[in-house]
């Protein structure tokens, strides 16, 4: 074989070596952009959240909210739907990491139940996402323009001239009854 490469044309030589990279850069392309997608679609979901032990109230309270599924309309927002922030691809990644690796590290190395949920739920800005919201009500503006009594308390947010978020009024959006179910944890199971 290697007699056969040395007697073509040097331009054909460098030319077949071209195609078998690019190949290769392709194929490896691919196979990157495949494992990375199942690794995030596989990571994505309630179920995956949900195995925790930590997770468990906030699951629970989560299958029964409407956005959990608890819906007549069969609509379901995941988990990284509200908690990583949706604004763009990189920006997702990104967070889906950061958040990964943080939440690893406090269940791993944290005593989950000396945490105050309870008053986590005030800091509730931090770790929910406006993109994740507009992602499903999108025509959220349009909608409320419509509706006066809808509009009013949406003004200042569409407008720019307040720092809320919509947890900071919407405060118990995702998760039905999740003080009953932070205070009772074994009624998750």
């Amino acid at each position: 074989m290697r007699n056969f490469l040395q007697k073509l044309p040097k331009w054909l030589r460098i030319l077949i070596i071209v195609v078998v990279l690019g190949f290769l850069a392709a194929v490896f392309a691919y196979l990157s952009w495949v494992v990375t997608d199942e690794g995030l679609n596989r990571t994505s979901h309630a179920e995956f959240c949900a195995q925790c032990h930590t997770m468990k109230p906030f699951w629970a309270a989560y299958e029964k909210d409407i956005h959990g599924g608890a819906s007549e309309f069969g609509v379901q927002a995941s988990c990284t739907n509200c908690h990583l922030d949706n604004s763009s691809s990189s920006a997702y990644f990104i967070s889906k990491a950061v958040k990964g690796l943080h939440d690893l590290r406090v269940e791993w190395f944290t005593d989950t139940s000396q945490i105050d949920w309870e008053a986590m739920r005030e800091r509730r800005e931090e770790y929910t996402y406006d993109s994740g919201c507009l992602s499903c009500h999108g025509n959220l503006l349009e909608a409320t323009k419509r509706n006066h009594k809808a509009y009013l308390p949406h003004k200042e947010y569409f407008s720019g001239e307040t720092d809320k978020h919509c947890v900071s009024c919407h405060k118990h959006v995702g998760h039905q009854n999740m003080s009953y179910y932070i205070a009772n944890p074994d009624a998750a199971y």
